[in-house]
């Protein structure tokens, strides 16, 4: 299905903490090249945090499991620089619900590098997890490398619990309400993103 499709969903434009506009937007078919270009945003160290590979540039397959989505069981949310007209890529995130656990979605959020501790990634994870409230997921299951403390050390401040397994922590956040932040629940009820 269409970014397009998704009926009261719509996107929506938000401050960062900074002052900056960003746009926000369920992810489209049309958006590979968006994602490609992110990709070259990221510096060798982020690539390999998110993708547990140096890689540089996603295969076409992958280009178009990322991109030709569902917005059911897969869904995912891409933040772009407001008002410009290429559409740049910033950050995005996104969740595959498991097959054989149902209420548990493996999760994956990527910021480009100069917009990293601005907030975005905050934001992206907000939208995941009214998502994933919606789509009636309770655990939001992400993997994270042992040298990225980053992330690891603010999925726990949110409550995440890491288990150590096969070389990475495992890190299962519980959906919750209790976690959106009243300036993001307001613009995300107002954009129709309600449970």
């Amino acid at each position: 299905m269409d970014g397009d499709d998704l009926g009261s969903i719509e996107e929506f434009t938000l401050l960062l903490r900074d002052g900056e506009l960003v746009d926000f937007r369920p992810v489209r078919q049309n958006d590979k090249e968006t994602l490609q270009k992110g990709m070259l945003a990221l510096s060798s160290k982020s690539r390999y945090f998110r993708f547990f590979s140096p890689i540089l540039k996603l295969p076409a397959t992958q280009l178009q499991n990322f991109t030709e989505i569902d917005h059911q069981n897969h869904v995912a949310w891409i933040a772009l620089a407001h008002n410009e007209p290429e559409d740049r890529g910033l950050g995005i995130a996104r969740f595959i619900r498991m097959q054989n656990q149902p209420e548990i979605a493996e999760f994956g959020v990527v910021v480009i590098d100069s917009y990293q501790q601005r907030s975005l990634g905050t934001i992206l994870l907000e939208v995941l997890l009214r998502m994933a409230s919606i789509k009636g997921i309770e655990i939001l299951r992400g993997y994270v490398l042992p040298d990225n403390t980053v992330m690891s050390n603010w999925l726990g401040r949110l409550g995440a619990v890491g288990v150590y397994e096969d070389g990475v922590y495992r890190m299962d956040l519980n959906v919750s309400d209790d976690l959106f932040s009243s300036k993001c629940r307001k613009v995300l009820t107002d954009s129709g993103l309600k449970t």
